[in-house]
């Protein structure tokens, strides 16, 4: 290696030195010295608003998001830090099929909902993110007890909360059928 090729070597390394130590100090940040890092979707909340509908559980109406296309369903809820009271996801099957879930890219726990015939059919209860590294592999996957048209999460502890269980009735609008996947 030449005696130039050497020196700028260490002027490069000089100069991330002292990048690292003005932006650990909150003297400069990436953004300040004209980087644009581009951050992973699990470390900022995505903005994922999409068609809403009104749905009733029981007596309670709640809003919900509609995952009705496959990117929809595959990215669900994953990615965000929660969801606002009264609120929750219905995912719309485009035929009544057996559902398997599990939670990927998931930051806050749920109870996911398995609904037919117009009433909850089943439910995985209090499902919770799986830990950081978690293989695909390893990962949990919670399965309805029958095929299934819809799916509603909500936040964790909302069926106890409610009281709601098997056999509790839904309303789905009409029409929302016809916007299935």
């Amino acid at each position: 290696m030449s005696g130039r090729t050497l020196a700028r070597i260490r002027n490069r390394a000089s100069i991330v030195g002292v990048l690292i130590l003005l932006s650990s100090a909150g003297i400069a940040t990436a953004q300040d010295l004209g980087f644009n890092p581009v951050s992973p979707p699990w470390r900022e909340q995505l903005p994922q608003r999409r068609e809403v509908a009104r749905i009733l559980v029981g007596e309670r109406e709640i809003e919900v998001e509609l995952a009705l296309t496959s990117e929809e369903q595959q990215l669900g809820l994953g990615y965000r830090d929660g969801l606002d009271p009264e609120t929750g996801m219905l995912f719309v099957k485009e035929r009544a099929a057996p559902a398997s879930f599990w939670m990927k890219g998931m930051r806050f726990c749920l109870d996911i909902i398995w609904i037919e015939g117009a009433n909850i059919v089943g439910a995985a209860e209090t499902v919770c993110p799986d830990p950081q590294n978690t293989e695909d592999a390893e990962r949990a996957t919670f399965k309805s007890p029958i095929p299934v048209s819809f799916i509603l999460e909500m936040p964790a502890g909302w069926l106890d909360d409610q009281g709601f269980g098997e056999g509790t009735p839904v309303r789905i609008p009409d029409g929302l059928s016809d916007l299935k996947s």
